[in-house]
């Protein structure tokens, strides 16, 4: 998603085939950082992370919630509301501390909550596939032609900070336990907007946006393994299943996998090395003949896709509701954009809401509901400064050119 705010944007100028050039060039430096990290700092970084608490926990997702500023395309309060509405979403179901159902209307159903899959899917495709459809036919010139898609060496070395930036972002979400890859993507594009000073065009084509979306969410990889094999516990949904696999297999994730089966952690870490190094030739040859689906009619391209949505909405949970969910919030999607209301903040809402909650609440508890947890922690203080620094920073120093403006007319 994070990756399509300027990849889209670059395709329409007929430059496609340089944002997968980029975006490969970030995956793979992503990859390889925190390959490095997994390696080097594994420990060290696996501690720092577990000294993090419910508060630092929150106090994140609320500085993630003001990516909404980058997101809002300078419709800030709209931004701000349509985040509202997908934090909304998000509480819909029973209450993790409580099990008191909201919102459910006594449909079973959503007891569960509202899966994150079928909302995206409704909010983020269908309304693009409706607008395509609706539209001309986009033509990506030489789309199948790989001259140009990979960049030169010299303007890689001119993007290295940002390359590496991004990627240590990935890594530091990585290794704090839950977060996981759609935050980290979505944290390096936010820093990177405010840092590169092309920042101000990012959402409109530039290539820096897919850089950090492509190298954080690889860098998550490699920081996400840090915690699992160093003091067995899962950074994300992926590698919670592999502690499941490793389990089947009679390995315990932890400090005493390392001396006791060193060798599967070396095969361990010689595949994570090995699926980056092949990721790059594989997409080198696979990308002259996945792109090819684009020279398909668009009245048989289109149905096909939403065909696909509705497929893989049902697959998730075998659920015609996940189906009705999806079409449901579509319909909002299209709503919405017709409105000019921004999507991507509700679906930033979604995705950070239950973190934002569960997190928030847990601190409460062991606080015994003294607020100020949020603020006698230093990490959770500082990032809740930097979350009020970054809502209003631009709102206050618009406020000071015009006041600097009509001064200088008067004067």
């Amino acid at each position: 998603m994070v990756t399509t705010l300027d990849g889209y944007p670059m395709a329409r100028k007929g430059q496609a085939g340089r944002a997968l050039g980029w975006a490969l060039v970030g995956s793979v430096v992503g990859g390889i950082t925190g390959w490095i990290a997994l390696v080097t700092f594994a420990p060290v970084l696996a501690k720092l992370a577990l000294k993090l608490g419910s508060a630092e926990y929150a106090a994140l997702a609320f500085f993630g919630l003001t990516i909404v500023v980058s997101l809002s395309g300078g419709m800030l309060v709209r931004g701000i509301l349509c985040a509202f509405i997908g934090i909304a979403i998000s509480i819909v179901g029973l209450d993790p501390t409580t099990g008191a159902d909201r919102w459910t209307f006594g449909t079973i159903n959503l007891f569960q909550g509202i899966s994150i899959l079928p909302a995206l899917i409704g909010l983020f495709a269908i309304p693009e596939i409706v607008f395509a459809m609706a539209g001309p036919q986009m033509r990506v010139a030489g789309s199948s032609n790989l001259k140009g898609m990979l960049p030169p060496w010299s303007e890689i070395v001119s993007r290295k900070w940002q390359l590496l930036r991004s990627s240590v972002i990935g890594v530091g979400v990585g290794i704090v336990p839950a977060l996981g890859g759609n935050i980290g993507s979505l944290l390096a594009y936010d820093q990177e907007r405010r840092i590169d000073p092309e920042g101000k065009n990012y959402g409109k084509g530039e290539v820096g946006g897919v850089i950090a979306s492509e190298a954080a969410n690889n860098g998550v990889t490699g920081g996400a393994l840090i915690p699992l094999l160093t003091v067995g516990i899962p950074g994300d949904s992926v590698t919670a299943m592999l502690i499941g696999g490793l389990m089947i297999h009679g390995l315990q994730p932890g400090p005493q996998l390392f001396a006791s089966s060193s060798g599967v952690i070396y095969a361990v870490l010689a595949a994570f090395l090995l699926a980056n190094l092949m990721m790059f030739f594989i997409s080198i040859v696979g990308y002259r003949y996945v792109v090819r689906i684009l020279n398909v009619p668009k009245h048989l391209l289109y149905p096909a896709l939403l065909l696909t949505t509705v497929v893989g909405t049902y697959a998730l949970n075998k659920q015609i509701f996940d189906v009705g969910v999806m079409l449901v919030l579509g319909v909002v999607g299209v709503i919405a954009t017709l409105a000019r209301f921004p999507v991507y903040p509700i679906v930033l809402g979604l995705v950070l809401g239950p973190i934002l909650e569960s997190e928030a609440r847990r601190a409460l508890l062991i606080s015994g509901g003294d607020w100020s947890v949020f603020l006698s922690r230093p990490v959770s203080a500082l990032l809740i400064g930097l979350a009020v620094v970054a809502l209003f920073g631009p709102v206050v120093m618009k406020f000071l050119k015009r006041r600097t403006k009509v001064a200088e007319s008067v004067s």
